[in-house]
């Protein structure tokens, strides 16, 4: 166990001289990365215009959404984190236990992410009725121009500022828009952050109204009136998933809890000796980690399945 606490020790001593250099380093090394990248200026400029994997655009969608940076800073500081864990808990641990505590640590900024990142969506789609409502009023008013439509939805809408967001993003990239092509990656990034049925097809008329100007207030209608229905049966849904929330948010920190008091009022064990075999030995301290790594993954299951958006 003492290996273990001395590897973590040396680890966060390690990350906080790292961020150190690089925080007193943050221009040189900026500047010799613009060298490097204007040395390779025809490499750089066939990687941008390289279609990125299907990893690539989650992590990148997700990581501008959470922190409004690119996606590749959170895969870098992913890696070094690996790379650092590895190298320091391998002095003390065999290779196989110090590579799948490094996965482990490394994981976490993901998962966090991902959790708020899904939770982001869920309230962002349960603004779906209030913000097509307010869009097709205003898009009348506009005379169904989509762009004016847009800019006065975002001035009064107050009730929708998760989606607001969004909306605001994907009218800057269409008044930036020259093509088709541009126009379509505007609108697809609007629907691919909420990632609901409706945001699609909204994206979709807002597509059509930007590229050809035609009339989209039928289609938005027939969004508007599924939402409503879909909004009949959220009771039952939230009935259903309730269970498997209580169980996994409230049952199992209620549970351990409990095991502790059976261990120090029944068996006997003092607090110091309990702590001591729970943190400080090798078994103790690798079963606790990976419970809480599992109850952590138990609870970003739960918000990416069980607690579904609000869709139809």
């Amino acid at each position: 166990m003492k290996q273990i606490i001395n590897s973590l020790i040396e680890t966060g001593i390690s990350l906080v001289f790292a961020a150190g250099i690089l925080v007193a380093y943050k221009t040189d090394f900026l500047n010799f990365m613009e060298k490097l990248k204007m040395r390779h200026r025809l490499r750089e400029r066939k990687r941008q215009l390289k279609e990125p994997s299907a990893l690539e655009k989650h992590i990148d969608c997700m990581v501008k959404t959470t922190l409004n940076i690119k996606g590749i800073y959170l895969m870098v500081f992913m890696a070094v984190l690996y790379v650092t864990v590895t190298c320091v808990a391998s002095r003390n641990l065999p290779i196989f236990s110090a590579m799948a505590l490094a996965a482990a640590v490394a994981l976490a900024p993901y998962l966090i992410l991902r959790i708020r990142f899904e939770g982001i969506r869920r309230k962002s789609s349960f603004e779906g009725e209030m913000l097509i409502g307010n869009f097709l009023n205003q898009y009348r008013i506009a005379n169904f121009n989509v762009y004016e439509a847009l800019e006065k939805l975002l001035q009064e809408s107050k009730n929708t500022r998760s989606s607001n967001s969004f909306v605001l993003k994907m009218l800057l990239e269409l008044r930036n828009a020259g093509n088709q092509k541009e126009i379509k990656q505007a609108s697809d990034k609007f629907a691919k952050v909420i990632n609901t049925n409706w945001s699609r097809m909204f994206a979709y008329n807002i597509r059509l109204a930007a590229e050809k100007g035609i009339d989209v207030s039928v289609a938005i209608e027939d969004i508007l009136v599924q939402l409503r229905d879909a909004r009949v049966l959220l009771e039952e849904r939230k009935r259903l998933n309730s269970e498997a929330i209580r169980i996994v948010v409230y049952m199992i920190p209620l549970l351990y809890v409990f095991t502790v008091v059976i261990s120090l009022k029944y068996i006997g064990i003092s607090m110091k000796n309990y702590l001591q075999n729970q943190l400080f030995t090798k078994e103790g301290f690798l079963f606790f980690t990976l419970s809480s790594m599992m109850f952590l993954m138990n609870i970003a299951i739960i918000e990416i399945i069980s607690r579904q958006k609000f869709d139809y």
